[in-house]
This record gives C-alpha cells, structure tokens and sequence, in this order.
C-alpha cells in the first residue's frame, strides 16, 4: 500500500535524510472533482521556502493543512517546532501521514485529525488554538488558498508575529491577504510561487 517517495526526504535537523512514505494512488481524481492524492513540494523548493523562515521554526507551533502525507510540516518538527498539527481529509493519504509521523518518532510532537481543513479550522479556533507558522498548500488550480486564509483571518488561528505561507502555480492569481494578513513576499520557483503573509 505504502511506497518510499523517490524525491520526498527530510532535508534538514535531527531527521535530516529520512524517507517520507507517499501514496500509490499519484493523479486519482474523485467523481466531485477533488484530487485524491498529494502535490509533494520539491526539495528545492521545501528547501527555500525554510531557508525563508529560517530562525522562525525553532520551537514555533505549526499548522499544516492539506497536510498530505506531512512533508512541511514533519520538515519543520525537525528543525525544531514545538509542535505541528495536520490536517487532511482522505483517509488513504491520512494513513500514510501517520505511518511517516510514527516513523520519524514525532507522535508525542504531532497531531494529526482526519477532517476536511476548511471544517476543521472553527474547531481549532474552539480548542483556543493559535499557530506561529501555518502551511497553506491545496491542490493547484481551485483557488483554496483565498479561502483558507480569509477563515484563518476569521478564527483569528495565526499568532501576531506569525507566518502563513502558501504555494501556488504560475497560472493562478496570487491572493493579496485579508484585514492586515499581507502578502509581503513571493518567489518564483519553475512553475511555482510561495506566498508569505504577515499582519502588518
């Protein structure tokens, strides 16, 4: 059922090297029209986007939504986050997440909640959870990554100081932000951009 992912590795920190298991099932599209499978983020570009954050992920919180099979947001419990929550919804995909959290030894360090993260995010906000650095990374090509920030916002899930960063292909509009949550840098990686935000 499970795979080694060819290019899906821990890049750096104490799990620097690890494999991370991902799916099979690689393009399966549901009869609604959901991507039932993960959109791994290359190594250069998972690469860049922590070299960014840098001294950030130290002992942060994470939220990690449309977690996949957990790359970010086991990425930065290497680097040192206190803790990660994820979120993903199909339940193959769920279960690969955590056979990989088991794997890397990160159980006591991780959360991780078979929901849809649109849904789920009114419960977190319920549960008086706040987040340092919250990884937005949906399907391309549906604009999710308004939607999501906009209930961030609207739960008030992202810590003052925070980081919300987002992945986007180059076809899409890239969404400015949403009462304070700014857009205050983007770069270009191939046919990808990653998004910062921050409250001004």
């Amino acid at each position: 059922m499970f795979k080694l992912g060819g290019k899906m590795r821990i890049i750096a920190g104490t799990k620097k090297g690890s494999k991370i298991l991902s799916p099979l099932n690689k393009g399966k599209v549901t009869k609604k029209g959901d991507i039932e499978a993960t959109r791994p983020t290359l190594d250069r570009v998972k690469e860049s986007m922590f070299n960014i954050l840098g001294h950030r992920v130290y002992n942060s919180d994470v939220l990690d939504m449309f977690a996949g099979t957990g790359s970010l947001g086991l990425e930065a419990l290497s680097r040192g986050a206190k803790s990660a929550v994820f979120l993903e919804k199909f339940k193959e995909t769920y279960d690969i997440l955590n056979e990989n959290i088991k794997n890397l030894e990160f159980k006591e360090e991780s959360k991780s909640i078979l929901a849809d993260s649109f849904m789920y995010l009114e419960k977190l906000s319920e549960e008086n959870m706040r987040f340092d650095i919250i990884f937005v990374d949906p399907p391309y090509l549906n604009e999710m990554v308004k939607s999501s920030i906009d209930l961030i916002v609207k739960y008030n899930l992202l810590k003052e100081e925070g980081v919300l960063v987002s992945k986007y292909d180059i076809s899409e509009d890239i969404y400015l932000g949403k009462l304070g949550l700014k857009l205050k840098d983007k770069r270009k990686y191939g046919k990808t951009y990653l998004g910062f935000y921050q409250y001004d």
